[in-house]
């Protein structure tokens, strides 16, 4: 008899999940609230100018592909692009830091700022090797069942790997052991937010993030992440999963306790299986932890093509202050900056003569789906003046604007874009798993292991899927 699978919530990693359940021979139906799927992965179009409204880049590409070839759907899948210059990084002082895919060419730019630097990013990326290497790689190996088995796998590749997980401190200390500039600082500590993390707080273990960005690049996708999103709906229903849009969906178990009822209020059908594509958050009870940063995202029109990268990062000038505020849940006096111009890369992304930016702040996860965000004029203002001073004389539209509150309007608590916050050494441990609170229910997203990011959470809904064929006897 065939098993039936529901998966609530068709974002990546629910769609994974979808596809990779379907192929296996599991009669799937995947429940999407929103008009398309993709979840945050979507776009804006106005205008002939296109613009990604959630994830922005991609790493880890053989990811990606690996689970678009298990669907058998590689023509499908859109072209990628490696950047030559991954970020460019301007920090307050004025003072520039380019990073490249080449340690060498990266510790030249890093030596502008300070002769020592050079040494300090050369020994920080070999560490950060090491710490990729040692935690890491267990840590996306396999599902998280709890510490002796991830313990087991991080044994397996020696007893300094061990050490080096115990004696692990934060991101910011790890930063601060390389290198003497504040720039530096900055730059590695950027990388707690791929988490929604503080770099005060987070751990070490992130470092293995720019390792990751330097050994596999920073890829922009053909027509945006959203594209990619469109082009996994296709693969899964290629497979004969069934996706329903505009259907938002609740489950429970049956009163027997064998199997599930989920769909849309009124139209409940019975399954084997449930896969949640939503934060595991209220679901495991713990809504009272603190949350992961949120985001005010500014979608713009400019009047002529810009002069700027790929992806910019427009420093604040004291990075713990900002911190400091936003996990004290204000919005901060001086934000730092992320802006993506696709344009740069990919001319179909905005016509001649113009250029879509995506422009990011981080903020706390203080949105409420029932009332609008009040600080958004604030940062809207602090956006427009900081573009200001890298594109002088460039005059923006407006074409769509992303407060918490409307990330909570999807669900998302307090508009945490990640939900868990993986504060503390043993922090990413804590993520709410994937094997659910009652037999044959389990999660697929960013809000659970192995975390969040295109790649780690399409590898979340390859081990979702796992899991569920091994629960109906299909799978180890």
């Amino acid at each position: 008899m065939t098993s039936r699978v529901a998966i609530i919530g068709g974002g990546l990693g629910g769609l994974t999940a979808a596809g990779l359940l379907a192929r296996a021979g599991c009669d799937v139906t995947v429940f999407e609230a929103g008009h398309a799927p993709g979840g945050k992965a979507q776009l804006v179009s106005e205008g002939g100018v296109t613009l990604d409204t959630g994830p922005t880049l991609l790493t880890l590409p053989h990811l990606v592909r690996e689970t678009f070839a298990k669907l058998g759907a590689e023509d499908l899948l859109p072209r990628f692009t490696e950047l030559e210059e991954p970020c460019h990084y301007r920090f307050a002082d004025g003072c520039e830091l380019r990073a490249h895919k080449d340690v060498e060419k990266m510790a030249e730019s890093a030596g502008e700022l300070r002769p020592s630097e050079r040494r300090g990013l050369r020994a920080f990326y070999a560490e950060a090797e090491t710490i990729y290497k040692a935690a890491g790689e267990p840590y996306l190996e396999a599902p998280f069942e709890g510490m002796p088995d991830f313990m087991t796998r991080v044994a397996r590749r020696g007893l300094s790997a061990v050490t080096l997980g115990m004696r692990m401190g934060t991101l910011d200390e790890l930063a601060r052991k390389h290198f003497k500039t504040d720039h530096m600082h900055q730059f590695v500590g950027r990388f707690a937010t791929y988490a929604g993390a503080s770099p005060y707080e987070a751990s070490a273990a992130f470092a293995m993030i720019p390792h990751l960005e330097r050994a596999f690049g920073v890829h922009h996708v053909e027509g945006g992440m959203g594209a990619l999103g469109r082009a996994l709906a296709q693969a899964v229903e290629r497979q004969g999963a069934r996706i329903k849009l505009n259907a938002k969906a609740t489950w429970s178990q049956t009163r027997q306790g064998k199997g599930f009822e989920a769909g849309p209020r009124g139209e409940l059908e019975r399954f084997d299986a449930v896969v949640v594509n939503a934060d595991p958050l209220a679901a495991a009870k713990r809504t009272a932890e603190p949350l992961a940063l949120s985001g005010y995202v500014l979608l713009l029109e400019a009047d002529a093509r810009l002069s700027l990268p790929h992806h910019s990062i427009l420093f604040a000038r004291n990075y713990r202050q900002e911190f400091e505020q936003i996990f004290s849940g204000r919005s901060p006096e001086d934000a730092t900056l992320y802006l993506c111009h696709p344009a740069a890369t990919d001319g179909t992304m905005a016509p001649e003569g113009k250029s879509g930016l995506f422009v990011m702040a981080n903020a706390p996860a203080t949105g409420t789906a029932d009332a609008p965000w009040p600080d958004a004029e604030w940062l809207r203002e602090q956006c427009l003046a900081k573009l200001d001073k890298v594109a002088p004389g460039a005059r923006f539209r407006v074409l769509a604007e992303r407060t918490p509150s409307d990330l909570a309007k999807q669900g998302a608590p307090g508009g945490s874009i990640y939900g868990f916050l993986p504060h503390g050494k043993f922090g990413p441990f804590r993520r709410p798993r994937q094997r659910g609170e009652v037999p044959g229910l389990f999660y697929a997203g960013g809000g659970t292991h192995p975390g969040g990011g295109v790649p780690l959470v399409m590898l979340s809904g390859r081990f979702a899927a796992e899991l569920t064929l091994a629960h109906l006897g299909r799978g180890r």
